[in-house]
């Protein structure tokens, strides 16, 4: 209890720096906005003020006060959100100008007619930059907010935008997932979008629940295959006879995916994968101790005038040692619904490592002491970042690691484990 007793002043010291500091830049911006107004840049000072104009807190209301009571600032306003949205090159950056005209208008900052004109000038914007592909709308924005894209060329150009991201997408969001597929299911199965939809399917990386949530209502003979496709069942066998290693694959397969699954017994698997062991050959480095020794005059001055008696030695063990594995293994798939499948794999590793021990001063009559110091920056390099004794557990993990690799990329195991 005392080391937390001892720390928490030291947090709350650091926690409320913190908040200062982030008042004093809010402040310090704040007033960066008032000198711009002085010195003429009123596009700088709307800059700052804007970012804090509609914070709920004392700095949003010292920005509004800032554009109220500057002579003529709230008639420019306008004109600053004006170039805001004109300006906005992109979909977040516009949705963000529109925001504001909304937000400018309940708290009084715009008239009623300059929202509309603000409104008008944002879905204008928006439906330019859609047709021409400058502001990439797609289902995931609130396109709502823009009446213009509600027209029919307009929605068939997001619809076709969100698909393609879809397709490009690992982990896409649930909200564009449901907006494409409704969309199919309106359309009806003699659209252009039920069809596009359709033909995309394959290859849209949708968990299990989205496939049965979203894809099976609109499309439900492909969401029974595309459900059974993602799991694949797996017979495996290893050659020759090897029931370590058996075990050890057999365990790394079941870890692969939820979609991946072994079999034994009369169950008809998917695929059956052989692995053949061609080569396994390991060969252990001998471990070596040698020691090095450093004169005083070697040691780092301070070390050597402090803790080491006149003409003294500094004096540490360096063991050294390694393990070397060369592997080769045969990896052969077939099934009746799958293509066949050949790999040699063909490999060596090595790991060595070098550890320090027994660090000691022995002074010029040949009497020896413990020494609790790094000598010089060549004992730092020798003794940092040598690793620790290497076992052959080391290695064969690494080899048995490559060969579920290489399973792994088998493409119906691959498809399979690549899918939610």
């Amino acid at each position: 209890m005392r080391s937390f007793a001892y720390l928490f002043p030291i947090v709350l010291v650091v926690a409320l720096g913190g908040c200062q500091t982030n008042r004093d830049y809010s402040n310090e911006r704040l007033n960066d906005a008032e000198a711009m107004l002085v010195s003429g840049n009123e596009r700088g000072a709307l800059d700052i003020l804007n970012t804090f104009t509609y914070d709920v807190s004392s700095y949003g209301d010292r920005a509004r006060a800032v554009i109220t009571k500057t002579p003529g600032l709230k008639d420019r306003y306008a004109s600053f959100l004006r170039t805001k949205i004109a300006e906005s090159s992109s979909v977040p950056t516009l949705e963000s100008g529109l925001r504001d005209a909304k937000k400018a208008r309940s708290y009084n900052l715009i008239s009623p007619e300059q929202e509309n004109e603000l409104m008008t000038l944002a879905d204008q914007k928006a439906s330019e930059g859609n047709r021409s592909n400058t502001l990439l709308f797609d289902y995931s924005d609130d396109i709502a907010n823009f009446p213009s894209l509600a027209a029919p060329d307009a929605q068939m150009t997001i619809f076709r935008r969100s698909l393609n991201k879809l397709e490009s997408m690992t982990y896409p969001q649930s909200k564009m997932i449901k907006a494409v597929f409704d969309k199919a299911a309106a359309s009806g199965p003699k659209s252009p979008e039920y069809s596009m939809v359709q033909a995309a399917l394959p290859t849209l990386r949708l968990s299990s629940d989205e496939v049965k949530t979203f894809v099976a209502p609109v499309f439900p003979d492909q969401a029974r295959k595309l459900l059974a496709e993602r799991y694949v069942t797996v017979r495996l066998f290893v050659e020759p006879e090897d029931r370590l290693l058996n075990e050890d694959l057999a365990s790394r397969v079941r870890n692969m995916s939820s979609n991946v699954t072994l079999v034994t017994g009369s169950e008809q698997p998917t695929l059956e994968v052989r692995v053949k062991k061609l080569q396994w050959d390991e060969r252990r480095e001998p471990e070596r101790t040698q020691p090095v020794v450093y004169s005083q005059g070697d040691v780092n001055l301070l070390a050597a005038v402090m803790l080491m008696p006149r003409n003294a030695s500094y004096i540490y063990d360096v063991t050294t040692g390694g393990a070397e594995l060369a592997y080769a293994f045969e990896i052969k798939a077939s099934g009746k619904t799958v293509p066949p499948f050949d790999k040699l794999l063909r490999e060596k590793s090595s790991r060595s490592w070098r550890a320090c021990s027994n660090a000691r001063i022995q002074n010029v009559f040949g009497g020896i002491q413990r020494a609790d110091f790094i000598a010089n920056d060549h004992m730092n390099q020798t003794c940092n970042g040598g690793g620790s004794p290497v076992s052959s557990d080391g290695l064969r993990n690494a080899a048995l690691d490559d060969v579920v690799r290489t399973i792994r990329s088998i493409p119906a195991i691959d498809r399979a484990a690549m899918l939610r």
